[in-house]
């Protein structure tokens, strides 16, 4: 009977104590300097990671990983200006909206992807190669923004053609149709001077376009998301 009566204050006090730490509030780092102020969410050996909130001169709410908005959150700046979008390591990178807040106009937004914090345009990829068939061995694109022309030009080399023969040169391969399935173009223009390859530009192209290219028996099938100039070299083994 003793015994008990002296354990039962060592279980209360034992009690409160593990009662008062848990009630405490969790030390949780911010690393990003402009959030710095006030934190609450999760938190991971002692830095804001999980879902989370932080308001210092700026505010992000949303996903941190050791201590950095890492995920989906919404960041906005102490000017009124905001991200809402993917974040990695505390920098904008993936797909996201950017708002601006402007007096006495109405606010500007920009919608697409970012990488390292920059702005990389409307898609991800500017181009995508959706297809090639068997014998074609690289596709090859370039793309120029800055000389204000809209148009494709396609280069052909196939592996033979140019090459001189008992009977003369091997005939080298050129764009025979192109077929789109998005956007347009004006006119062609081809040229079959060069030594060992063919070119056929398409001016006046209406971007985006999605076009099936054929040449001879090969196929190309790509698209192109963004407005510009672009080089395209199709490298074939025939």
């Amino acid at each position: 009977m003793t015994y008990s009566i002296f354990l039962r204050p060592v279980l209360v006090i034992a009690c409160i104590s593990f009662v008062s730490s848990r009630a405490l509030p969790q030390e949780c780092m911010v690393a990003k300097e402009p959030l710095k102020g006030i934190y609450t969410g999760d938190c991971k050996n002692g830095k804001a990671d999980g879902k989370g909130k932080a308001v210092g001169t700026d505010t992000y709410e949303g996903e941190f990983k050791a201590g950095l908005p890492d995920g989906q959150g919404t960041y906005t700046w102490s000017n009124g200006n905001s991200y809402t979008g993917k974040f990695v390591k505390g920098l904008k990178e993936g797909k996201g909206v950017l708002n601006y807040k402007r007096t006495n106009a109405s606010d500007s937004m920009i919608d697409g992807y970012w990488k390292k914090d920059g702005y990389i345009g409307r898609y991800e990829h500017p181009y995508i190669v959706h297809y090639t068939s068997r014998n074609v061995t690289e596709v090859e694109v370039q793309l120029k923004k800055t000389d204000g022309y809209k148009q494709v030009t396609f280069y052909v080399t196939n592996t033979s053609g140019g090459a001189a023969t008992m009977q003369g040169q091997m005939q080298k391969m050129t764009v025979d149709d192109i077929q789109l399935t998005r956007g347009s173009y004006g006119r062609t223009e081809a040229n079959s001077d060069h030594a060992k390859k063919t070119e056929t530009i398409l001016h006046d192209v209406l971007f985006p376009a999605r076009m099936k290219v054929t040449i001879g028996s090969e196929q190309v099938e790509i698209e192109f998301n963004e407005e510009g100039n672009y080089l395209v070299n199709v490298s074939i083994n025939l």
